[in-house]
């Protein structure tokens, strides 16, 4: 029995992607989210993989509202792509909000995406212990042409069959650190990959090891994102984005795990309930920050303080409907099958995203007493 909850994003998923949710449900659970499933590679054939980019660009140009929807539909089938298609699309959102400000090549790339189908996988120095959220990934030689790049990213979500590699580095420029993004194409000499995912849960985003050496980027493929030390529009922008579509993301898993517990009336009607409430408590709270995403006009530092703030709410929701939702399904379950257990732990990948919540209570203290939020500075644990 499909749970209620999730009928408005199913619905807008076949109304940008028809028959993508078919095609995955034709694969057991176990199978969608192994190491060597198949659906990153549905996604880049048949799904919503221009869903940002806007219409005039020959993209879907969903709102921010519906992608939303897209990734709560998408977690609730298969957590590892929802995950996996997270960093794609908030990649494509940021080079949205370049191509605004620009008369680069921007707009030229997003085109690209659209009509050749192409996955961006985000290079940024996430996942380095005890970095900054904005600390570079790499270390660039400069060149009279571009640069040389070196480096790695561990883990990088899409590494099999990106088509582009978005890779920060850091300049020194008059005003102060200036970070710089480059776009990689995936066949540039000096990129190679490497195991690093051992866990069975989202084995399926194709999460390895990205090792650059000397990898050169041209002049053309090269945008500066403001200053570290003060976060420029498109930076803020960026982390709106990723925050909004992560969030959905681990939600929709959530949801999934839960919609099998009811599926199988297990326990009473009240506790099926509580979770519903649960549920629908976050989603709102995302629902209603997608519209102010939607018509953004300023004051973008204030809405990227109350989405972490509500990230962090979801995180807490999230480890308790799916710890009931996992219990409901009983022992027998448990003993059967890793199926639910895989779930369950799907459900807590959105804390080890940055910046972790320890690494953001002093900015948000600080904004909660009336100072301007920055995530600039913000470490992750």
């Amino acid at each position: 029995m499909p749970l209620s909850l999730l009928h408005n994003a199913r619905q807008t998923l076949q109304r940008f992607a028809p028959d993508f949710a078919k095609l995955l449900t034709e694969l057991p659970f176990e199978q969608r989210e192994a190491a060597d499933s198949p659906v990153v590679d549905w996604f880049k054939h048949t799904g919503p993989v221009a869903l940002l980019v806007p219409k005039a660009g020959g993209g879907l140009g969903a709102s921010a509202c519906e992608a939303l929807q897209v990734q709560l539909a998408l977690g609730a089938l298969s957590p590892s792509l929802a995950v996996a298609s997270t960093m794609h699309q908030f990649s494509v959102a940021s080079l949205v909000a370049v191509a605004a400000r620009g008369a680069g090549a921007e707009g030229l790339l997003l085109s690209a995406i659209a009509k050749q189908r192409l996955l961006l996988a985000s290079g940024f120095a996430e996942g380095v212990p005890g970095g900054g959220i904005l600390d570079a990934g790499m270390e660039a030689v400069q060149l009279a042409d571009g640069v040389r790049l070196s480096g790695s990213k561990q883990p990088c979500s899409l590494s099999s069959s990106m088509d582009l590699l978005t890779a920060s580095y850091s300049r020194t420029s008059e005003d102060g650190e200036e970070l710089m993004i480059a776009l990689i194409p995936a066949s540039a000499p000096g990129i190679s990959r490497h195991p690093f995912w051992g866990n069975s849960a989202l084995a399926a985003a194709q999460s390895q090891e990205l090792r650059l050496e000397d990898v050169y980027v041209s002049d053309k493929m090269i945008f500066s994102a403001g200053l570290k030390s003060q976060l420029g529009d498109v930076q803020t922008i960026g982390f709106i984005w990723f925050e909004l579509l992560i969030s959905a993301s681990y939600l929709g898993a959530c949801m999934g795990l839960v919609e099998r517990a009811i599926d199988e009336r297990r326990w009473s009607d009240q506790q099926r309930v509580q979770l519903a409430c649960q549920l629908q408590l976050c989603l709102s709270a995302l629902e209603g920050l997608a519209h102010e995403v939607e018509h953004l006009q300023g004051n973008a530092d204030d809405l990227l303080a109350r989405l972490l703030l509500t990230r962090y709410g979801i995180e807490q929701q999230l480890a308790s409907a799916s710890d009931l939702a996992h219990q409901m399904l009983g022992g027998l379950s448990f003993i059967r099958s890793n199926q639910g257990c895989d779930w369950l732990a799907s459900t807590r990948g959105l804390q080890f995203h940055p910046p972790g919540r320890f690494s953001m209570t002093a900015n948000l203290d600080r904004y909660l007493q009336g100072a301007t939020f920055s995530i600039a500075n913000g470490v992750t644990p």
